[in-house]
């Protein structure tokens, strides 16, 4: 029996389990996707058969899913605990819920799929029960996954209670920690030449990242007799990650070269101080160099490294377009804007960036947002009027955020390589675009783990049901971050974008 065999390890594991000769029985909460596991499976002369979709965070269904396949099959050998599904984000930063959603897919299932199949284990004279834990249930990283790694550890402990309580009973558990795995997202990252992830795969001495077929060959091993002597162990799969700790093998990565210094230019603009309802904000006001004003007004946010001076040039540019643009602080609760600029390309740093966006919500980004457009529609350089609102990377779900709620006050919304716009929750951004009365235009990257395909194909239909004005661009060649200097940026896609925004705008 495997649990989460829609694909990636779990797919992997019934393929090799299937050629050893055993008989599969896999679950998965994706129906689809596990039918073309079991279809594999056969056309390989396996045999397999599967049930999805499949909470097992729902104890009943667990129990079914293992009552009903002994009942078939005349019992269980071997059970391997591969389905996992959590959130990683600052300790400090997460949801209660975040956190019980975490522990419930990463180690309630465990607990109650192993739970319905301990007596047929012990009716079958013994087996063989396999965990995956993962590296970070024994170690840090300098990227926040508490809730991550405290659900992993678990699995770690119990599995030693696990080998404990069944030896008398002919059981034995062992646990598989894997380390970097390539799934379909990891692909998308590793193809962009400047994601932090290259870092990651850099602390292997074996300079590559792992495999499926790379755990699945261990978890066969684990079931077999050859492993007889072996329980309650946590056996490492990680290219040696864990050894090279703060080393690095292999090359570092070339960087896109920035913009020249004279597309960007240098500014500061007006430093002003704006009363929100969670304290003082500060932000910068930007007007055109030349000619008089007022001027249709710009709300721009930053991307996840926060003001800085690539971002008050962007703004400038922007302004010397014909826009009073104000530039807030997004992480004005944590103070002003951090010196040096901490950057997405150091994975420590990177870490800590995650910790800091992790403070805001779409509560504070509302409340926020209305202190900032209104003091922007109380300076005299901004024309009356609603104003526009332009996010890049994790600020596009704030500029839609903004625009749901305040419709009266923003016309216009222009994002840029923006992530996390499509996600399964009632309130996730894609799904408040019917709040506003808002224009939008969206510059995707071509290669973003962050925007899909999918999930531009779930936008493009929220936008069309709310029956909102809308562009929607993929840029060739580019990855997420094209526009940003500092980030992954690409010459042709960051002019292509002021060209865009410019239009949209005018």
């Amino acid at each position: 029996m495997i649990t989460g065999t829609a694909g990636g390890q779990g797919r992997a594991a019934a393929l090799a389990f299937a050629r050893e000769g055993a008989r599969i029985v896999g679950c998965d909460m994706k129906e689809a996707q596990s039918a073309e596991t079991v279809a594999l499976v056969r056309a390989e002369g396996g045999e397999m058969t599967a049930m999805a979709p499949v909470d097992l965070s729902n104890e009943d269904a667990a129990t079914g899913w293992v009552n009903d396949a002994a009942a078939v099959y005349g019992g269980i050998d071997v059970l391997y605990n591969n389905a996992a599904l959590g959130r990683i984000g600052p300790l400090m930063g997460m949801s209660t819920a975040s956190w019980h959603f975490t522990l419930k897919y990463e180690l309630d299932i465990l607990f109650f799929v192993t739970r319905a199949a301990w007596p047929h284990l012990v009716a079958r004279g013994g087996g063989s029960i396999i965990n995956t834990g993962s590296i970070i249930g024994s170690r840090g990283s300098d990227m926040p996954m508490a809730a991550h790694g405290a659900g992993k550890a678990g699995v770690i402990g119990l599995t030693a209670h696990m080998a404990l309580e069944g030896g008398p009973s002919g059981i034995r558990a062992n646990c598989i920690s894997p380390g970097l795995i390539a799934n379909d997202m990891f692909k998308d990252l590793l193809r962009d030449p400047n994601d932090n992830m290259h870092k990651q795969v850099r602390t292997s001495p074996l300079g590559r990242i792992g495999r499926p077929e790379d755990v699945a060959g261990l978890a066969v091993f684990l079931a077999s007799d050859e492993s007889s002597y072996i329980t309650g162990t946590n056996i490492v799969v990680d290219g040696g990650q864990t050894l090279g700790i703060g080393m690095s093998f292999g090359s570092e990565p070339v960087f896109a070269a920035p913009p020249e210094p004279e597309t960007l230019p240098a500014a500061q603009g007006e430093e002003l101080a704006i009363e929100t309802p969670d304290g003082t904000s500060q932000a910068w006001l930007f007007t055109p160099r030349e000619g008089a004003g007022p001027w249709p007004a710009v709300l721009l946010y930053t991307d996840i490294m926060g003001v800085r001076p690539l971002f008050k040039a962007m703004a400038q540019r922007l302004a010397d377009a014909g826009h009073a643009v104000l530039l807030p602080n997004l992480f004005h609760r944590l103070g002003p804007p951090v010196e040096p600029p901490l950057s997405v390309k150091n994975s420590g740093e990177f870490g800590r960036l995650l910790s800091m966006a992790g403070t805001l919500t779409k509560e504070t980004i509302e409340r926020d947002s209305g202190a900032w457009l209104a003091a922007l529609a109380a300076r005299p350089e901004a024309a009356e009027g609603p104003a526009a609102c332009v996010g890049y990377c994790m600020s596009g779900s704030m500029a839609i955020w903004t625009a749901a709620a305040h419709p009266d006050r923003v016309n216009a919304v222009a994002v840029f390589h923006g992530g996390h716009m499509v996600m399964g929750r009632p309130d996730s951004p894609h799904n408040l675009v019917g709040e506003s009365r808002a224009r939008f235009y969206f510059g995707c990257a071509e290669t973003d783990a962050f925007m899909t395909a999918d999930h531009i194909a779930g936008l493009r239909a929220a936008l069309e049901d709310a029956g909102r004005p809308h562009e929607i661009e993929v840029y060739p060649g580019t990855y997420h971050g094209f526009a940003i200097a500092d980030a992954s940026y690409h010459p042709e896609g960051g002019e292509r974008h002021w060209r865009k925004l410019v239009e949209f705008l005018a």
